[in-house]
């Protein structure tokens, strides 16, 4: 036996150290066993007493000894097989007896069974590196843990790697912080102190880890189950694998409440496909933190706290009390040939669950759950609408003849708000459109399909109208570019897309005109070749003409690029940054000087204007008289550089050079909403229906930051200060996920019970317009019946008595001194939504004027 082999196994650790507590342990197998005539020709003691077990606890030092019995493609149970075929083969002449011998394979049968808990041994100070091409194999070698390649880099995860299953198509079941990709000479190790680490060579940084520095961590080990454990010395269980799913179920894994599934990305974006137990109990798909396309039956009265799948091909919610209350069963369910299993959330949207049987030569599918891959919302993206082609697959195609002509790849509606020569619709049969960015559309009953399509086209920011004719007679208006949707003979809808009717250029008349008839004193033309040296000299003096003006624009371009391109520069590790795989800016501090006029545009508090190439205004924030350490300030950003979301601010890039820290964001216009509820104007434009907009988009991208990201982001701040607002008045919530990394550290980073009384600050500042007497007046107001005395009386149009009460409702929850009283921001968000009720409150005998004064007059963008 190989020793990389030798050093993966530790065989039957688990049993073995059962068996040990109950007896003593043997000596070592040295090939003459108990009753066995030795080599001397002197005869052992019989067997009596405990000598069956000594037996079969030799036997299994026997399993390591004897390195024959053992091959790469050798399972625990072979093992076992070929130890009572050499029982059998030893006991020939009946020396054991039929009892004893009973009794020994009974001991056998146990290691047997509890086989499945071992794991392989790895100790602390163990690495697996890209370049060393090395793995962590699990006991049966069935799994194994290393380095994979990914979007021209590598990631770290657990795949199967049975010699059942070709190389090619072996899946890959867990990657360690799910979509983080790394350099050629990075590493994956388990340190001294007891923590997986995962090393990024390319930025110099620890870009993910278990956090079980201070967990008396003794080993790690691969188990049989392909889950990777941390283990103390007594083999209780630190940290797991499967507690930290990426976006596959293993038979035996757990999906919890406070888990999800994230499906892979395409790109080096995270993707937006997730799957979780929903709020009342039941299995839900969701694009982004909004749209639900699947989800299982719901029991309310039996809510679900986990998702199992089991080996035999059942997937299950089961309630507190382990009961089944929602089961689906796999084509293949029971079947015994059947090998592997594996539930992913695929990259398209759509879970699936597929096997893998002992004769098989490709993956079977054997349940999904969307039958019909065009209902996966937006499973298209912005390349078009989903249809089947005459195979019956799935296609995506672009039916707007005018964004054709574009030679960008994503497929927008067509019209734009600019548009001044009029429009034209497309009608599109048996097509239904949905809104993407944002997933919002305006919903109008009892019309007939040419109401529907004149209400688009009288609307200036109508893009397309879809009519569904099953019915309901609705017409749904969508006013943004970015949209999907599915079209087929079985789609009872119509839609209607709007154009811009674009003036047509005058083509110049190309014929030539006829030539005049020779007359009698036109010289005859010659047969031979004549030179024109006036036109010689004419060519010649425009080509040079030519290749002045070429050169003076190249130059001008040069010097342009020059002075605006921001170029990553080569900086040395550890000191500067270098490159920057996740797409944002990675600047040096003279050209954060460029962008902003040598910090002349200073619009806040260590904050300033900027203008990016292109004319792309960004806000600049100044951290350089925050203490941090270089590689912890980068590693911080990176990660906030890859979330996405539309109620969040983007992060555009950062600056992180010698002594100085720079942070550029996303520029919005009317700034933070601390500002806009002291401006009269806007104040004036904040309607009812704008200020719950305005909360239900907090809430939102609060929610996204706790359960929608692969690892939870606290705000740490959340305020009017860093809610700023866009030229539509649209919440976007700003400088997310900060004070685990920048600013007073002693505040932990905040988690989210401080997110959510703060979320209630800020709805109380929202409804109030501005300073006000506390949540303990307002409470005493809503309590005593005057709810409307809260609300700010400068509010236009007035005030939905029903929606004003569970806003406040949720409020008063959300300050509740009892942190474990208070809700997630999940069920606020259903809560706005109005989606589910809410019961009264008791008083927030925690709030105090002062503290939501603090918490009003807070946030580093609140005089932007």
């Amino acid at each position: 036996m190989n020793n990389k082999l030798q050093k993966s196994i530790t065989l039957f650790h688990g049993p073995v150290h059962f068996l040990s507590s109950l007896y003593p342990p043997p000596t070592p197998f040295t090939g003459v066993l108990a009753g066995e005539p030795s080599t001397s020709g002197k005869q052992s003691s019989p067997l009596s007493g405990n000598h069956e077990l000594k037996l079969a606890l030799n036997v299994l030092q026997l399993d390591l000894t004897y390195s024959s019995w053992l091959t790469p493609d050798s399972t625990g149970l072979n093992i076992d097989m070929k130890v009572i075929e050499w029982v059998q083969s030893y006991d020939s002449q009946g020396m054991l007896g039929r009892e004893r011998l009973s009794h020994f394979y009974s001991v056998v049968s146990l290691v047997i069974v509890l086989s499945p808990l071992v794991c392989s041994q790895i100790p602390l100070g163990s690495k697996i590196s890209v370049e060393e091409k090395n793995h962590w194999v699990s006991p049966n070698g069935d799994f194994e843990i290393g380095f994979f390649n990914r979007l021209n880099e590598y990631g770290i995860g657990i795949r199967i790697s049975s010699g059942l299953i070709p190389t090619e198509k072996q899946p890959i079941v867990w990657v360690a912080g799910g979509d983080l990709t790394v350099g050629d000479k990075s590493y994956f190790e388990l340190t001294k102190t007891g923590e997986l680490v995962l090393f990024d060579s390319t930025r110099g940084v620890t870009v993910w880890a278990s956090k079980t520095t201070n967990s008396s961590v003794d080993s790690a080990g691969l188990q049989d189950d392909g889950n990777l454990v941390l283990l103390k010395q007594n083999k209780d269980i630190v940290w797991q694998s499967f507690d930290t799913p990426s976006d596959t179920l293993l038979p035996g894994q757990n999906l919890s409440r406070n888990q999800l599934l994230r499906a892979a990305s395409r790109s080096s974006v995270s993707s937006l496909y997730s799957l979780r137990i929903g709020v009342v109990g039941d299995l839900e798909l969701k694009w982004e933190n909004d749209v639900v396309y699947w989800r299982s039956a719901s029991f309310p009265s039996r809510s679900a706290l986990r998702a199992v799948l089991a080996s035999d091909g059942a997937f299950q919610l089961f309630d507190h009390m382990s009961s089944p209350i929602w089961s689906v069963f796999s084509d293949d369910h029971g079947e015994p040939d059947v090998k592997f299993r594996v539930l992913r959330l695929d990259v398209d949207g759509n879970l699936r669950l597929q096997s893998w049987s002992k004769n098989s030569t490709c993956w079977k599918l054997v349940w999904q759950a969307v039958e019909n891959q065009c209902d996966v919302f937006a499973t298209c993206g912005l390349t078009g609408i989903c249809a089947f082609n005459e195979s019956g697959f799935p296609v995506c195609k672009c039916p707007y003849s005018v964004s054709s002509l574009s030679s960008s790849s994503k497929c927008l509606l067509p019209y734009q708000q600019s548009c001044e020569s009029g429009s034209s619709m497309i009608k599109l049969d048996h097509t239904s459109l949905y809104a993407i960015y944002p997933p919002n559309e305006t919903i109008i009953t009892q019309v007939s399909s040419t109401q529907c399509q004149n209400l688009c086209q009288e609307d200036h920011l109508c893009t397309a109208a879809t009519f569904v004719n099953d019915g309901s007679a609705t017409c749904k208006i969508k006013k943004t570019q970015y949209a999907s949707g599915q079209s087929g003979l079985y789609i009872p809808s119509v839609s209607f897309v709007k154009i811009c009717i674009d003036p047509i250029a005058v083509i110049p008349n190309l014929t030539k005109s006829k030539p005049e008839s020779p007359s009698q004193n036109t010289p005859p033309k010659q047969n031979h070749l004549s030179v024109c040296v006036s036109c010689v000299i004419g060519v010649g003096g425009g080509t040079i003409i030519v290749f002045i003006v070429i050169h003076l624009g190249l130059m001008a371009f040069w010097i342009y690029r020059k002075r605006y391109s921001f170029k990553t520069p080569d900086y040395p590790p550890y000191t500067k940054d270098g490159p920057n795989p996740s797409g944002f800016l990675a600047l040096s501090y003279t050209e954060v000087k460029d962008i902003t006029n040598s910090l002349k545009q200073r619009i806040g508090s260590n904050t300033f204007k900027g203008i990016l190439p292109e004319n792309q205004p960004v806000l600049v924030k100044d951290y350089s008289n925050v203490k941090v350490d270089p590689r912890k300030f980068r590693c911080g950003i990176l990660k906030l550089g890859s979330i996405h979301h539309r109620n969040l601010v983007r992060l555009e890039g950062y600056c992180c050079e010698s002594g100085y820290r720079f942070l550029v964001y996303e520029y919005l216009k009317n700034g933070s909403l601390a500002k806009c509820l002291e401006d009269p104007v806007i104040c004036k434009r904040l309607t009812w229906r704008k200020r719950l907009d305005l909360c239900l988009a907090v809430a939102r991208a609060v929610s996204y930051l706790h359960m929608g990201c692969r690892e939870f982001i606290g705000h740490g701040s959340l305020s009017c200060g860093n809610v700023v607002l866009d030229e539509n008045l649209e919440a976007k919530v700003t400088e997310y996920g900060l004070t685990s990394f920048v600013g007073d550290a002693a505040d932990g980073g905040g988690g989210s019970a401080r997110d959510i009384m703060d979320f209630g600050y800020v709805v109380l500042a929202v409804l109030s317009g501005g300073p006000n007497g506390g949540c303990d007046w307002a409470y005493e107001k809503w309590a005593g019946g005057n709810a409307g005395e809260i609300v700010n009386e400068k509010i236009e149009g007035g005030v939905n008595g029903d929606e004003l009460e569970r806003v406040l409702r949720i409020m008063f929850w959300c300050l509740q001194s009892d942190e474990r009283m208070r809700p997630t921001m999940g069920e606020i968000v259903n809560v706005l939504e109005g989606a589910i009720a809410v019961d009264p409150p008791p008083p927030p005998s925690s709030c105090r004027r002062k503290l939501a004064m603090e918490e009003y007059g807070s946030g580093s963008e609140s005089d932007v």
